[in-house]
């Protein structure tokens, strides 16, 4: 049985697989936040008695090889540590480490809605943005491994550039579903907000300008990596509504500026939130185990 981590900025999410990708039990708890030695001992208590190994889903840029954590804004106490190792040595366990929209697109190449594509980008929304380029049907890394990382791009507020904003802080899963319930006037939990959604101008309002956005990221992706296929992750891919207006936005853009006649499926990943635990299951597999 193996361990399978999906830490985030909010929750961490866990279960126990065997290598054919069946989940016996799985479970969540809020993320530890406060230094290196408490997160670590949340991971530990998650270890039983038959786990054969770890495999861990990490947001930020990070060196899958070595399991150094080369930057991590959510949990910047782990930046330059070697996570992999530091967690083998107190775990005595094998240990593996990748990206969490890296783990995504893995765990959607092998069971899911990107099998069998060539060129594809695997986007996750949570508390942050996730990317992932494949392609020829590979995953892309780069020396630095920042290839894919479009929650880092800056996008201008102002016409004279004198204002940015960072498209991870501002379009997240997490941005969105805050800025809706403050337009409603409700809690901040995706089940209520959509919910709601419709009843309130403003929140429309917010909800269309952020699925522009992001149908505006997927047409400028296409044309940088001529895709097959765009999967969304996250919470809030379950929502029908997201995907279907995403989809709305980016086809009145092709309407206004095309240059060619192909165009990418869009899509909600088949697994949801769960991709990411099932790609890093997948991960420690090809890399530990060499299966």
């Amino acid at each position: 049985m193996y361990l399978v981590i999906d830490v985030g900025g909010t929750y961490t999410k866990y279960g126990y697989y065997n290598k054919e990708g069946h989940c016996f039990e799985n479970g969540q708890f809020e993320t530890i936040k406060t230094n290196r030695m408490a997160f670590y001992e949340s991971l530990e208590k998650l270890v039983q008695q038959n786990t054969k190994g770890i495999a861990l889903s990490m947001p930020g840029i990070l060196n899958a090889q070595t399991g150094e954590m080369l930057a991590v804004t959510l949990l910047p106490f782990l930046n330059h540590h070697n996570i992999k190792e530091e967690l083998q040595e107190r775990t005595k366990l094998p240990v593996s480490i990748q990206n969490d929209a890296k783990c995504a697109a893995l765990g959607e190449m092998w069971q899911g809605s990107l099998q069998n594509m060539s060129n594809a980008f695997m986007l996750v929304f949570g508390s942050g943005i996730g990317g992932t380029i494949i392609m020829n049907g590979e995953l892309v890394d780069s020396p630095r491994h920042k290839a894919g990382e479009v929650g880092c791009l800056l996008a201008p507020e102002t016409l004279d550039y004198s204002s940015v904003y960072n498209i991870s802080k501002s379009d997240s899963g997490i941005a969105l579903i805050r800025d809706l319930s403050q337009a409603i006037g409700c809690e901040p939990d995706g089940q209520i907000v959509f919910q709601k959604l419709f009843d309130h101008q403003e929140a429309r309002q917010i909800f269309q300008a952020f699925c522009r956005r992001i149908a505006m990221l997927i047409y400028n992706l296409d044309y940088l990596f001529d895709l097959d296929a765009v999967s969304i992750g996250g919470g809030i891919s379950a929502q029908e509504i997201l995907i279907s207006t995403i989809q709305e936005e980016f086809q009145k853009m092709r309407d206004l500026h095309q240059e060619d006649d192909h165009q990418p499926i869009i899509q909600a990943c088949t697994f949801l939130n769960g991709a990411n635990l099932l790609g890093a299951l997948h991960y420690y597999l090809k890399t530990i185990e060499k299966n």
